[in-house]
């Protein structure tokens, strides 16, 4: 069992159950027991009867138990107490149950046949004396364990593991009742003429499952009213509460053997009107026309609720956990590896029975909550909620103490914000805020809070304050509206987590009222108005939060619950006003605060928090106040709280964008939304150098970075995604940890390294000083920020779009045909393709279109430079960002102390692998099979799989048209052997027109700022001459698809590598995968050989806003081997800047597509988070699985 201090909780209310109770069985026989009396000696007579069965009839046969029940009525009077079940739904006249009562129900279980039968005849005679009536009904399953007909597995969504035994099905008190739980039964007959009707799809849809245990996602058009939606029901929580299912049929249908003439259903739990709930959910409004689809095909002949008495109180032998309590063998599916985990059912299971094998599974107390937080998952295969569209402000006046809408933007945001914090979203008195979660709380939990389920993908809601004309000008605009914060920006936690709400209050409205007294002061005192408004939001949220607690306390009757809950209500009310003075402490406020940017629609990371919290922790630890353990629990749940919100069902996905929610840019407009359903902008950086100004480097990992990496490794959510600053001379005990975190599965953690980036940061620009480029942190995705003081904007540059202008004469070929004939056009007309006589020449046409389009970049940011100003301040973020409360300017107006500017670079891999391939097809005399003109023509064909005029004559016939096609596809073949950048070919040649595309890249990048063009420069002046002298881009060269690269190949046409038109690109600066229309079979290379493309300054340093290679590995990828990959990597010997590692074989990804929910924990990079795999769409999984596969060297690694 799992070793800590929780454990003889657990053993205990686990033990205290009676040991039938977990058995599954396949044979049965169920006895209802009418007594002729119910005095003491009646009593006494059935419970020595059922004494004698536990001690001396039971343990004569193998795999056999069997669990008693009793009337609630009849054992109260028993025992002199009063049992109270509630039985309205089971009473009632709606024919489908049946309450034929009973005052004793004994269930005998079994895996062998014969069994049931033959230890009933054993007691069956002494209980005859004692009943005037025993209806006895034996049932078995078939060897496969299926049901109606063979069809059905029964019984896979049952709670086994101990975790969910015990806090779902059996009742935890100080009384004798302590291990007890509730039953109800029900004899159901099936109706065989109407199911045999039924087609195959028709009875699945009934059930909600396929035969092979598939869940089919509950569609309100589809299959709302499946059996399995109408039984889920969730508690006043916003938690589902399981019932564990033991189910047998009986007797077969006028001899039929695969007719089974019904059900005997047996299901327990430890709130008795837990039924009656589902119950009533299976039958709707009117219980006559029922509305699960179950009940058309099944009728209720009898049966009751009954009290399962605790082993204790009947003096029988009692569960033994890890030999009584087991795995349902449906979801008993493993990697090869010991660290990842496929589904939650196996890793409840296996973690709470002390299985994993390294030993430091997570406590009780965590494993509790996480099961909580699966549960909450799962809820998303049976319905889809939609979070609701917020009032207008003018519409909350009353919330916020005010008259009417003040005229001043900055002012209304914070006002929006205190609304928003103080009752809409966090009040216990809120509707929204219960309907939606946001105020559920577990009493166990040592960190509270919800994030709200908005995603970059999904969007969000926030409270709207402009008027219709104002919104129409924002629209007119730059389409920016309310909803336009991108977030993407690292808040500094270390001010408030230094000075507290309060002070931060006091400072503000003081700045505020001085600022009021200047001539020009006006819109500065507006700016920290909005700001104190919001922050005393975030106060508000912190007593409501404590009122919760409070709550939470006087509900538990668990004393340990109790004290912990009133310990968390102290918590909130001081951090309300105080700075914390504990690890727990500063934990909680950051991540309340972090909790209240997001419910204002600031979408933003964590940051370094190690480097936050260590100095706290450190203090703990030696004045004794906190043990190692103990905090490891409190960072496991928080990475709980981080990631409780995930959505499992694409099916149920809702778009909440707006035209300017999370614009890029300052410029609204929509972008793929596909690939972030789960993209929660939540990113924890750690480890990595301190900011010091010396030339030496000084290490910064500690404690906290440990706990952190294995509440990753541990803790299978999605969110955090963590990132690990590595370095030359990190402690091993780092990288361990780091190593087998990755081959957990869920591509944590995302590995930097700090002395290649913090170069290239500190080359950026000379305010970059060397501590300052040594504290970075992700932003919500790769890129790195300088921390808590960084404003950021990007925009793409599409290289593959750069080589078809060069191509096609300043046109990009995806569209042309018979309407935009040669394509798109861009930029300038560049010579025709009969024109380019030489490579170089094609290089140097290609460098001056890319040249166009970076300066179009930045010409699109410097124009869009200040939009969110006057439409969507962010007064709260501001707040806490190094420069805005010094310069008393908001960030969307300039306040920040950096002004980071990012030109992503998109489709590396390919146009490399393009350039390349045109090399050796058109100009290399050697291997050259076509003249550049022809590879044109067949690029714009879809290398013959669209012949479209006018590039191919239709007069001509088919059988032309067939004839170039099958060259063009000829070519492809050739095309796609060629050695591929990055995939270890050990091809020096590609390497070397690597280097020099990605050098040219990243210089054009540069000097386009550096030295800007007429066209640009004006534009810079611009927005220099508006924020003053101090003000300076600082441009820092970065790659990011992140999840855009099958939305981002919409665009492309077939390119030379064998791309086929509109195909998914490379992920970010990841070796080409392949093709999307072939069969997944990805290449298999060496990792060391592959990463060498990426060592060279251009990348490691150029590329100062990470160069992210996304890199597949086996699940059988030695942990030795990875921790010395991890270890070269950090040390600089293997190349790049940044990497991530999806460990996940194949097969794998395969299986999961099959059935999903078998493999829910499967998780994989998608740009800059985790993703779980199943909720990803199919075009984004297909090319998961094209990805190439990184094996370890057996010979080349030198670390």
């Amino acid at each position: 069992m799992v070793n800590n201090r929780m454990d003889k909780g657990l053993s205990s209310t686990l033990g205290a159950a009676q040991r039938g109770l977990p058995l599954r069985p396949l044979f049965g026989h169920m006895l209802t027991i009418y007594l002729n009396n119910d005095d003491k000696d009646t009593q006494k007579g059935i419970v020595q009867i059922i004494q004698d069965l536990d001690k001396n009839i039971i343990p004569e046969f193998n795999d056999s138990a069997f669990i008693v029940g009793f009337s609630p009525a009849l054992w109260g009077k028993w025992t002199e107490r009063i049992i109270k079940i509630q039985t309205e739904v089971l009473d009632g006249d709606d024919d489908h149950f049946m309450n034929t009562l009973g005052d004793v129900m004994i269930y005998v279980k079994s895996r062998q046949k014969t069994a049931p039968e033959e230890i009933v005849a054993k007691f069956l005679r002494k209980l005859e004396p004692l009943a005037k009536r025993i209806d006895a009904t034996p049932m078995g399953k078939r060897p496969d364990a299926r049901v109606m007909g063979g069809r059905y597995v029964d019984h896979i969504s049952n709670p086994n593991d101990p975790i969910s035994l015990a806090e779902d099905i059996l009742v935890n008190s100080t009384g004798i009742d302590h291990g007890a739980s509730y039953a109800f039964t029900q004899k159901f007959v099936f109706d065989w003429l109407d199911l045999n009707s039924q087609s195959g799809d028709a009875l699945d849809s009934v059930i909600g499952r396929r035969p092979n245990g598939e869940i089919i996602s509950q569609q309100a058009s589809k299959a709302a009213n499946a059996h399995i939606h109408r039984a889920h029901t969730l508690d006043k929580n916003r938690d589902q509460r399981k019932l564990m299912r033991q189910a047998l049929p009986y007797h077969e249908s006028n001899g039929h053997a695969s007719r089974e003439e019904g059900m005997m259903f047996v299901a327990l739990a430890n709130d008795q009107g837990r039924f009656e709930e589902i119950l009533k959910n299976m039958l709707g409004p009117q219980p006559k026309r029922p509305l699960d689809r179950l009940l058309d095909f099944v009728q209720g002949q009898g049966g009751s609720y009954w009290y399962v008495p605790s082993a204790r109180e009947l003096g029988i032998s009692g569960v033994v956990p890890g030999d009584d309590t087991y795995e349902d063998p449906h979801w008993r599916i493993q990697s090869k590896n010991q660290y990842l985990f496929y589904n939650t059912q196996d890793y409840m299971h296996r973690m709470a029975e002390g299985k994993y094998e390294t030993g430091d599974q997570p406590s009780v107390r965590t494993l509790s909550l996480l099961s909580r937080t699966f549960n909450h998952w799962r809820d998303g295969w049976m319905k889809g909620e939609h979070f609701p569209r917020l009032k207008h402000l003018k519409d909350l006046l009353d919330i916020v103490d005010k008259k009417e809408v003040p005229k001043s933007i900055l002012e209304r945001k914070g006002l929006a914000n205190l609304a928003t914090l103080k009752f809409l979203l966090s009040s216990p008195d809120s509707d929204i805020a219960q309907n939606t979660g946001l105020v559920r709380i577990s009493a166990k939990e040592l960190i509270v809070g919800a994030i709200p389920d908005f995603t970059l993908g999904r969007g969000k809601e926030v409270v709207p304050y402009l008027d219709a004309d104002e919104t129409m000008a924002a629209w007119l605009k730059c389409q920016l509206n309310e909803w336009a914060a991108m977030g993407h920006i690292v808040p500094n936690f270390q001010t408030i987590v230094d000075k507290g709400l309060g002070a931060m209050i006091t400072d503000f409205d003081k700045r505020a009222a001085e600022a009021a007294k200047q001539e020009s002061g006006a819109e500065t005192a507006s700016f920290f108005i909005s700001a104190s408004d919001s922050f005393k939001g975030v106060q508000e949220y912190f007593k409501n939060w404590a009122t919760i607690a409070g709550k939470a306390a006087s509900d538990t009757t668990d004393l340990d619950d109790q004290a912990n809950m009133l310990d968390v209500k102290d918590r909130m009310q001081r951090l309300a006003t105080d700075a914390p003075t504990s690890f727990q402490d500063a934990v909680q406020l950051i991540f309340s605060f972090h909790s209240c940017l997001h419910l204002v629609g600031e979408l933003t990371a964590f940051g370094r928090i190690d480097q936050i919290l260590w100095p706290f922790l450190e203090k703990d630890l030696v004045d004794g106040s906190i043990t190692p353990e103990r905090a490891q629990e409190i960072v496991d749940c928080l990475w709980i709280k981080i990631g409780e919100n995930a959505f499992v069902n694409r099916a149920f996905i809702y778009d909440y964008r707006s035209y300017g929610t999370t614009s890029v840019s300052g410029l609204g407009g929509n972008f793929p939304q596909g690939g972030g359903i789960n993209q929660w902008v939540q990113q924890v950086t750690v480890g990595g150098y301190k900011p010091t100004d010396e030339e030496k480097p000084v290490g910064g990992a500690n404690l906290v970075t440990l706990l952190c990496l294995r509440a990753a490794r541990r803790i299978p959510v999605n969110a955090p995604s963590l990132s690990l600053r590595t370095y030359k001379g990190m402690p091993k005990e780092y990288l361990e940890e780091a190593a087998a975190s990755i081959l957990a599965g869920g591509a944590h953690p995302v590995l930097y390294n700090d002395d290649k980036l913090c170069e290239g940061l500190y080359r950026s620009s000379g305010l970059v000083t060397r501590a300052w480029s040594r504290d970075y942190a992700a932003d919500g995705c790769y890129e790195p920020m300088l921390t808590g003081a960084s404003e950021f904007t990007f925009g793409n540059v599409e290289l593959m779009a750069a080589l078809e202008q060069a191509l096609n004469q300043g046109s990009t070929y995806g569209a042309a045909g018979s309407v935009h004939l040669r394509g798109m056009k861009q930029t300038f007309r560049s010579p025709p393709a009969g024109q380019i006589k030489t490579f170089e020449d094609l290089k140097v046409i290609f460098l001056e279109q890319l040249n166009w389009l970076i300066t179009r970049v930045y010409a699109g940011v410097f124009t869009a430079y200040g939009n969110y100003e006057g439409i969507c301040p962010s007064p709260m973020l501001s707040g806490i960002l190094d420069g805005c409360v010094e310069s008393g300017r908001d960030l969307t107006a300039g306040g920040a102390k950096f002004h980071m500017v990012a030109p992503l670079c998109i489709g590396v891999a390919n146009c490399i692998d393009s350039l390349y391939a045109i090399k050796k097809l058109v100009y290399d005399t050697e291997s050259a099979r076509v003249t550049l003109p022809e590879l044109v023509r067949c690029l714009i064909c879809d290398w013959g799989y669209n012949m479209i005029e006018p590039y191919q004559d239709k007069s001509l016939g088919p059988a032309n048209a067939a004839a170039n096609a099958v060259r063009y596809q000829e070519l492809r073949d050739v095309a796609l052997e060629l050695p591929k950048w990055a995939s270890g070919d050990r091809d020096d040649e590609v390497k070397e027109l690597g280097k020099w595309m990605i050098d040219s890249m990243v210089q054009l990048c540069v000097d386009a700022v550096k030295n800007p063009s007429p066209a640009l420069k004006p534009l810079i002046d611009r927005v220099y001459d508006k924020y003053g002298p101090e003000f300076e881009f600082i441009i820092t060269p970065g790659i990011g698809t992140f999840e855009g690269f099958v939305g981002d190949g919409l665009a492309y046409g077939a390119s030379a590598d064998g791309r086929r038109s509109a195909m998914p690109i490379a992920s970010d600066m990841s070796p080409v995968p392949a093709p999307q229309d072939l069969p997944a079979a990805p290449a298999h290379r060496n990792i060391y050989d592959a990463m060498s493309s990426y060592k060279n300054d251009g990348v490691e340093i150029g590329i100062s806003n990470a160069a992210p290679v996304d890199m597949n590995i086996p699940e059988d990828f030695p942990l030795k081997d990875l921790t010395k990959f991890v270890t070269a990597f950090s040390e600089g010997t293997v190349g790049g800047n940044l990497i991530t590692l999806s460990c996940a074989d194949l097969d794998t990804y395969k299986k999961a597509s099959e059935d999903p929910e078998k493999y829910n924990l499967l998780r994989v990079r998608m740009g800059g988070w985790s993703e779980f795999y199943p909720t990803m769409f199919p075009d984004y999984q297909e090319q998961q699985q094209r990805r190439q596969y990184f094996e370890p060297s057996r010979e080349d690694c030198d670390c």
